[in-house]
């Protein structure tokens, strides 16, 4: 039995997976989603390498939207990870930053739209929130998603990453085709990088896992086997 380590991205949380979570249970696989405390990226690695220590191997870790960047150091130098799956999300290499990465592909108009508060955390306001983060989500769900979302710290987009897990594991990639977040042409860029095997999801938004769990969950379900 392999077991799943989900990651989630910024203004997110663990319940982001909760429609993929019972495929990969009903597969026969132990599932964890991790809470980040959104605080940093180090937190974050901290956190989801805290809980990965705590598994024996084959583990899969997943990583959506920031989750790539906590996935790419915490899963880096651990021998019980089988695969990666990055799920519409960055892939830095060693001395890249999400905002390095990104530049060439310029700024979605979403970028626009996030509001910083006096903590130098952001989060995406609530009434733009569905347009831009879950276009494909049912509204009312997409309602809820912005309302229990985690402010983020600012700063992770300038965080320099280290020897990148990926170079390390087999990976796996879902490209969600109509992303608002991070663009589409960026996440294929990273996933012939990587050299991944890769999933594209026609006309998924950013929260692909939520809209179409199915698609995800088969990608995770592969890098398992």
């Amino acid at each position: 039995m392999t077991t799943i380590l989900l990651v989630h991205g910024a203004i997110a949380d663990g319940s982001s997976w909760s429609k993929v979570i019972p495929i990969l249970q009903a597969a026969g696989h132990e599932t964890i989603a991790v809470q980040q405390p959104l605080s940093s990226i180090p937190d974050d690695v901290a956190k989801v390498r805290s809980v990965l220590d705590g598994l024996e191997g084959p583990v899969v870790v997943v990583g959506h939207s920031f989750g790539g960047v906590v996935i790419t150091q915490a899963a880096h130098d651990a021998p019980q990870v089988s695969a990666l799956v990055y799920v519409a999300a960055f892939a830095p290499d060693e001395g890249e930053s999400a905002q390095s990465l990104g530049e060439p592909f310029g700024p979605l108009p979403s970028a626009s739209h996030f509001s910083i508060d006096k903590q130098g955390r952001f989060t995406l306001p609530q009434d733009v929130f569905p347009q831009y983060f879950c276009p494909d989500v049912d509204p009312g769900e997409a309602r809820v998603l912005a309302a229990v979302q985690g402010a983020s710290d600012v700063a992770r987009f300038g965080f320099v990453s280290g020897p990148p897990a990926w170079r390390e594991h087999p990976t796996h990639f879902v490209v969600a085709e109509n992303d608002q977040i991070i663009p589409p042409d960026l996440e294929r860029f990273v996933a012939e990088r990587m050299g991944a095997t890769t999933t594209s999801v026609p006309g998924a938004g950013h929260l692909v896992m939520v809209s179409q769990p199915q698609a995800v969950a088969d990608a995770i379900l592969a890098a398992a086997r």
